[in-house]
Formats: structure tokens, C-alpha cells, sequence
């Protein structure tokens, strides 16, 4: 009885000691399995951080660069803008000049119609009155 009894303890014991090896190897291998659970969740972050931080720098230079479209856009219309408007003031001078070389040819042929016309009809001088008004009745 005593010989089954430790047979039967050294049994139980065998067991527990499988039972523990078994229970080691488990918790390694649920320890390798955590481990590269984290490693993986550890690159996935990095790789998500770098890409916000991608995305942060795109949006940035979207917003940079869009404004520099604008900027770019606005630039050229004033620049064309500014070239109109020369061409305005350039062509008011025009108008300007030519404006006043009609008035000058104005007075000018004013001038020689009122020369004409004092020649054709000359104006009745006090002293010469008598004369030409008899000269003007005379066939």
C-alpha cells in the first residue's frame, strides 16, 4: 500500500511536472506572441505618425502653395491691370494732344474765315464810309 501510495505521489508529481513545463511553455509562448503584438502595434504607430505628420506638411503646402497660386494669380492680374491702365493714360495723352491740335486748326481756320470774310465784305471805317457806300451803289 505504501509502495502504491508512492507511486502514486511520484505519478501526481510527474504530472505536475508536465503540467508546469506545459504551463512554462505556454507563457512563453504567449509571451513571444505579446511581444510581437507590440512590435507590430509599436511600427504601425510610427508609420501612422509619419504618415499625419506627410499629411500635416501636404495640407501645408496646399495651403502654400495655394496661397501662392493666388498670390501668383492676383500678381498677374495686377500686372495686367497696370499695363492697361498705361495704355489708358498713354492714349488719354493722345486724345490730349489731339484735342488740342483741333482746337489750334480751329482757331486757325476761324481766323482765316474771319480774314476771308473782311476781305469779301470789309467793315465800314468811319473815314472810308462815304466811299464804299457809293462804290457799293455804283453798277
Amino acid at each position: 500500500e505504501l509502495e502504491f501510495l508512492r507511486v502514486a505521489k511520484k505519478e501526481k508529481l510527474r504530472e505536475a511536472t508536465e503540467a508546469k513545463r506545459n504551463l512554462r511553455k505556454e507563457i512563453e509562448r504567449l509571451r513571444a506572441e505579446n511581444e510581437k503584438k507590440m512590435k507590430e502595434a509599436n511600427e504601425s504607430r510610427l508609420r501612422l505618425k509619419r504618415e499625419l505628420e506627410q499629411a500635416r506638411q501636404a495640407r501645408v503646402c496646399d495651403k502654400g502653395c495655394e496661397a501662392g497660386r493666388l498670390r501668383a494669380k492676383y500678381s498677374a492680374q495686377i500686372e495686367d491691370l497696370q499695363v492697361k491702365l498705361q495704355h489708358a493714360e498713354a492714349d488719354r495723352e493722345q486724345l490730349r494732344a489731339d484735342l488740342l491740335r483741333e482746337r489750334e486748326a480751329r482757331e486757325h481756320l476761324e481766323k482765316v474765315v474771319k480774314e476771308l470774310q473782311e476781305q469779301l465784305w470789309p467793315r465800314a471805317r468811319p473815314e472810308a464810309a462815304g466811299s464804299e457806300g457809293a462804290a457799293e451803289l455804283e453798277p
